[in-house]
Order: structure tokens, then sequence, then C-alpha cells
């Protein structure tokens, strides 16, 4: 986990936690995705990388409180390791779910697949309540 500062006038002294995690092995075929989460002043940005996806494999699942992304491989990828003990195991699909820092509205969420990488925009809930003055 890292802090940043962003830089720009707009972004200047506002606190971005990034989250990168390594590439998993799982044991049911499913991969899992190396990811970042952007917690932003209105909304939160959530990136995977997904190569070897099309935009008609991917289902986005989402929560007030999480984001989960299954997408399939347009080839399953098999990877052999030679050693004291021979292992090989096959990935057919990208599967994550992620826990969001803070509750998003879902039916406004929107996401956008390009050259391997899937972007979700997810609006923070903001609620508005006036005071009345007495």
């Amino acid at each position: 986990m890292m802090n940043r500062q962003v830089g720009g006038e707009k972004g200047r002294g506002m606190e971005i936690e990034r989250r990168i995690i390594k590439a998993t092995w799982a044991h049911n075929g499913n991969l899992e995705p190396l990811y970042e989460v952007e917690d932003k002043e209105d909304e939160i940005l959530v990136t995977f990388d997904l190569p070897r996806v099309s935009k008609e494999n991917v289902a986005i699942n989402t929560t007030a409180d999480m984001v989960e992304v299954i997408a399939k491989m347009s080839n399953a990828v098999c990877w052999e390791r030679w050693g004291v003990v021979q292992k090989e195991i096959t990935f057919q699909a990208f599967r994550k779910q992620i826990r969001l820092p803070e509750p998003i509205e879902p039916e406004k969420a929107h996401a956008l697949l390009k050259n391997g990488i899937l972007r979700i925009t997810l609006p923070k809930i903001r609620r508005k309540v006036l005071i009345n003055i007495e």
C-alpha cells in the first residue's frame, strides 16, 4: 500500500491511497489480476489489467461497498514448473472481489475496457442535508 500526493492545483495536498496487488494463483482455474484502487474526492476509480480479454467476456458486479470482476480469457493460459515436483496449472479467467473504502452508488457506475485495461468509475454516495436555522 502506498500513499501519494497528487500534483496540480486541484489535487494539491489531496492524499490518494493506491493498492497494487501482485497476481496470485488460485486453484479454481481463475487468476487474480493486477489492480489499483484510487480514492478520489467524488469517486473511486478501480483499474484492472486484463490481457487476453474482450469486452463481451467481462462481468462486473457492484454493491454499495464492493466490486467484483469476472473476465474470461480468449484462450486458456497454461504454466508448467519443472523441478523436484512437476506442476502444471491452467487458467481460463480472471476473478477478483474488492471491498471499497467508501460507499458508492452502484447504479451510476460505468466502465471502459481498452487494450486490456479495465477502468471502473464508481461515484461515491454524497448526502446533502439542509440545516434549518432557528
